[in-house]
């Protein structure tokens, strides 16, 4: 069985990918890891930064870009 330290490692550094890709493709202006489980992200549509747990940002940023495939496929079309 793994570590919960492999596991938690593992998760941010998939938040960090995803970040990452929102942040090239303009989705988010920044994301911020500000504690073991809270997230700063702020989005291009946002005046302030919304705070959310790890779980919250990694749904966010993993809908984020599941909608910017899609939206890249219907376009290649």
């Amino acid at each position: 069985m793994k570590s919960k330290k492999k596991i938690t490692q593992h998760i941010y550094g998939r938040i960090k990918k995803l970040a990452d890709a929102a942040i090239e493709r303009g989705d988010i202006e920044t994301c911020e890891r500000i504690s073991d489980d809270i997230y700063l992200i702020k989005r291009s549509s946002d005046l302030t930064p919304t705070t959310y747990t790890a779980v919250g940002a990694g749904s966010l940023l993993y809908l984020l870009n599941s909608l910017a495939q899609a939206q890249s496929q219907v376009q290649s079309q």
